[in-house]
């Protein structure tokens, strides 16, 4: 007999493998940050050059507008420079005629490119007539237009409106009730008009800063000879969007008082700012007052020497407190002195700086940049290449430039003025401009540039966790193998 036995398949985890796999570990790196700039410099030529606005643009640089008689085609032109972060100039253009022709407010728009606004006696159908230029980045013009009638007619200042048009403000002899009046211009997005109003009374009236309001109305600021208790008067006047008053309102006392700046605040009100001969401690001080989003009179407080004292631009910072610059001839190194006031937003003091040479030095424009500093422009006798410059300073969050001389620290004379919000009664007409255009081709400028300070920091680098790829030692993955064994066996 034969007995055959079955061929089995025994199955064994008999093996491994080794296998290398890489694993993601942090490991150091470190980041860079920007560095910042503060200086003092001032741009010009033989002639006189004086600058109205400033502002910072999206590159981190700067755009400053103003007037210039050292270059150009006229008398005088608009002049626009941009600036880098560390004042040196990307781009300087001249635009203008044969006359007079000045530029006063400057915006960047929505699409990079700028917005500007002054006057013109060089072009329009009257002695001086608003004069508006949209430009692209590279300061080419995009539309330029005059708007007037048969008297001077000026703009002081523009801003572009949630809408993408422009809201312009300045003040009339062409149109309105008076000698002078406001006049405010709605513009669409290419220039043309959307509405234009004036308002004033019998004598002379003048808009100097414009702004569109979180509600889509306006709000308006200057002086008015019409209205108001003394020679002249600070005047605000709160619009719907269409241009009709909501509410309008004198503050001043016996002597002349002018508001050069106004802005709306974080809760609705509004804060305004200029020069006071009614009040203060001096020949004229800055005034600076507080207000509801009704007019009515929150705070109100001077600031000064015994001389004259005279504020031109107010912002609010974002710590819910204020920064306004003007001039002074009470503190400082010489005639005349930039002087930046940091104010609680209480109206306190919180630091106070001049800056200047032994001449005449004047700012009239600040903002504050996301650095928490501040960029001041306005113009100066004491340096430069001419008779008067361009003169801008970048400020650190205390209002100082490093190692700088320029610098001083002053004591104003702080005084609480008691003044009551008067409403006025201003006669509002619709006007009707004739506007044209115009052609100018911009020129280049060749400035001289001196530094007066300049300091940069640069923030030491923070070691941050990275993703650095490196292997880790084997692990033993175990596979299965598959063994065979044959047994055959017989038997008889």
């Amino acid at each position: 007999m034969m007995r055959l036995h079955t061929t089995k398949f025994r199955l064994a985890l008999a093996a491994f493998v080794l296998l290398p796999l890489p694993i993601l570990l942090l490991g150091p790196a470190r980041i860079w940050a920007q560095i910042n700039y503060y200086w003092a410099t001032s741009y010009g030529g033989e002639g006189w050059d004086d600058v109205y606005s400033i502002q910072q643009t999206s590159d981190g640089g700067y755009v400053v507008a103003g007037h210039t008689n050292s270059f150009g085609a006229g008398e005088s032109d608009f002049w626009v420079l941009k600036l880098r972060g560390d004042g040196t100039i990307q781009w300087q253009k001249t635009y203008g005629g044969n006359g007079w022709d000045g530029a006063e407010s400057i915006q960047q728009t929505s699409d990079g490119g700028y917005v500007v606004a002054g006057y013109t006696e060089s072009f329009g159908a009257g002695d001086g007539d608003f004069w508006v230029l949209k430009f692209r980045e590279d300061g080419t013009v995009q539309w330029q237009k005059t708007y007037g009638g048969n008297g001077w007619d000026g703009a002081d200042s523009i801003q572009q409106t949630s809408d993408g048009g422009y809201a312009v403000a300045g003040d009339t002899e062409s149109f309105g009730a008076g000698d002078g009046d406001f006049w405010v211009l709605k513009l669409r997005e290419d220039g043309t008009v959307q509405w234009q109003k004036t308002f004033g009374g019998m004598e002379w009236d003048g808009a100097e800063s414009v702004q569109q309001t979180s509600d889509g109305g306006y709000v308006v600021a200057g002086w008015t000879e019409s209205f108001g208790t003394g020679d002249g008067d600070f005047w605000a006047l709160k619009l719907d969007g269409d241009g009709a008053i909501q509410w309008q309102k004198t503050y001043g006392g016996k002597e002349w008082d002018w508001a050069s700046s106004i802005q709306q605040t974080s809760d609705g009100g509004y804060v305004v700012a200029g020069e006071t001969e009614s009040f203060g401690a001096g020949d004229e001080d800055f005034w600076v007052l507080k207000l509801r989003g009704d007019g009515t009179v929150q705070w109100q407080k001077t600031f000064g020497g015994k001389e004259w004292d005279g504020a031109s631009s107010i912002q609010q910072t974002s710590d819910g407190g204020y920064a306004v610059a003007g001039d002074t001839e009470s503190f400082g190194a010489g005639d005349g002195d930039f002087w930046v006031l940091k104010l609680r937003g209480d109206g306190t003091v919180q630091w106070q700086k001049t800056f200047g040479g032994r001449e005449w030095d004047e700012a009239r424009s600040i903002r504050q940049t996301p650095d928490g500093g501040y960029v001041v422009a306005g113009y100066t006798e004491s340096f430069g290449a001419g008779e008067e410059d361009v003169l801008v300073l970048k400020l650190d969050g205390d209002g100082n430039i490093p190692e700088c001389a320029l610098v001083a620290t002053s004591s104003a004379i702080v005084g609480d003025t008691g003044v009551v919000g008067v409403d006025s009664n201003a006669i509002t007409s619709d006007s009707y401009a004739t506007i044209e255009n115009t052609y100018v081709a911009p020129a280049n400028s060749w400035a001289s540039v001196s530094t007066q300070c300049y300091h940069e920091i640069t923030p030491t680098p923070t070691p941050t966790p990275t993703a650095t790829p490196t292997v880790t030692p084997y692990f033993q993955i175990y596979l299965p193998l598959i063994l065979k064994r044959s047994e055959a066996s017989a038997s008889y």
